[in-house]
């Protein structure tokens, strides 16, 4: 039987991830909020999701995504407040600043986490985790978390076991053995497909994947599972990138907890999802040049039972960021390849084709739009997020 030898580069990664960040940025803003229960989201305590909650709103079984309406109920004392997306940039922006004293090599995967590569930087590695962890604290007043290892893929897994505010190191030569016994779902990078053909073979845990010889690998998944494979026995190759600060898309997907065949419904989630979009587009001083849904479909009687999806893109020929430019182009996708008559289970958009760095003199004729939906973007982060909406 034929085997694939490998062999880890020994590096050191780091992954930080700010504990509770939106929470936790408006506890510092606002101190009467430390040590309580603090939800970010809205509009009000009865409309809305939970964008983000504190730990101390966690230990109520609290977490992004969930309504409100039932958060406020299974924790009714918690504090509601809507969220002040300048703050979370300029945070997010220090946080980045202190990485930089320590490495030239840091990678923002999001607005509050990022990889650090401190290979060949002069000091012990876990020592120099928890001053940048230290720095974190003083500087911001927000606790961060940690995972130091040999790869990316292990460095955020680690980050995430023993939260908030700790340091959790895998050495070089133990990546394999912390994994095995780790859910395969809390493997960076799976996808919801790659997860029903991981369901349909039986493999529940990250070592039932690692334990399999490569020409099962290969038998069972082909040639694209060696990466998979690689990953779960603690390999991974993949760098720090620092040009991989920006993210290539941003997107959103609202499931229907009853199908619907509403064309009225699918227009409504797709506003509320857009608004989330564009406002994270601007967050990041972006604009797009591609436009994406996504529509799953349940079923039709006399059809294999259950659910089948269609994505369709569009390449805008121009670069936006306003509701006003973006929606209704959004709109008009959907309803163009939407299958009447067909009940619908989820619906995302998305955007694609992001630039940061623009030549303003471009585009003169939407300037004006971005500076007015940015305001729009500060005043709901101050009055809740059903001050202003766009008419579409």
């Amino acid at each position: 039987m034929f085997e694939l030898k490998l062999q880890q580069r020994k590096r050191h990664i780091l992954h930080i991830d700010a504990d509770a960040f939106f929470a936790s940025v408006e506890q510092v803003l606002n101190p009467t909020l430390k040590g309580k229960a603090v939800l970010v989201g809205g509009p009000s305590e009865k409309k809305g999701i939970v964008s983000a909650a504190s730990y101390e709103a966690r230990k109520f079984g609290i977490k992004a995504g969930m309504a409100m309406y039932l958060a406020k109920k299974q924790c009714p004392h918690a504090i509601v407040v809507n969220g002040n997306f300048e703050a979370y940039r300029s945070f997010s922006k220090r946080m980045y600043e202190i990485f930089c004293k320590f490495t030239p090599d840091v990678e923002m995967v999001s607005i509050d986490e990022a990889y650090l590569d401190i290979t060949g930087i002069k000091g012990d590695p876990a020592e120099i985790a928890k001053s940048i962890l230290v720095e974190i604290y003083k500087k911001l007043g927000l606790s961060a978390s940690c995972g130091l290892s040999t790869t990316k893929t292990v460095a955020k897994v680690a980050s995430s076991m023993n939260k908030p505010h700790k340091l959790t190191v895998v050495p070089a030569g133990s990546e394999k053995g912390f994994l095995a016994p780790l859910s395969l779902r809390s493997l960076p990078g799976v996808g919801p497909k790659t997860f029903e053909v991981l369901d349909r073979y039986g493999f529940k845990k990250i070592g039932d994947i690692a334990k399999l010889h490569f020409s099962e690998v290969i038998e069972i998944f082909g040639i694209k599972g060696i990466t998979l494979w690689k990953k779960c026995k603690g390999m991974d190759d993949g760098e720090v990138n620092p040009d991989k600060s920006l993210p290539k898309s941003i997107s959103k997907e609202h499931t229907f907890y009853e199908a619907v065949n509403s064309e009225k419904m699918c227009i409504e989630a797709l506003k509320e999802l857009s608004v989330q979009v564009f406002s994270k587009l601007r967050l990041y001083e972006m604009k797009a040049s591609t436009i994406f849904i996504k529509v799953r479909y349940k079923n039709s009687f006399g059809q294999k039972q259950g659910y089948r999806d269609i994505s369709i893109q569009k390449n805008l020929g121009i670069l936006a960021s306003s509701d006003k430019e973006l929606f209704p182009l959004i709109c008009d996708l959907f309803l163009a390849n939407h299958q009447k008559g067909e009940v619908v289970r989820l619906i995302g958009m998305g955007v694609s084709g992001l630039v940061q760095n623009y030549n303003l003199s471009l585009f003169e004729d939407s300037s004006r739009a971005d500076r007015l939906f940015m305001a729009v973007d500060s005043i709901k982060s101050v009055h809740g997020k059903a001050t202003l909406n766009y008419g579409a």
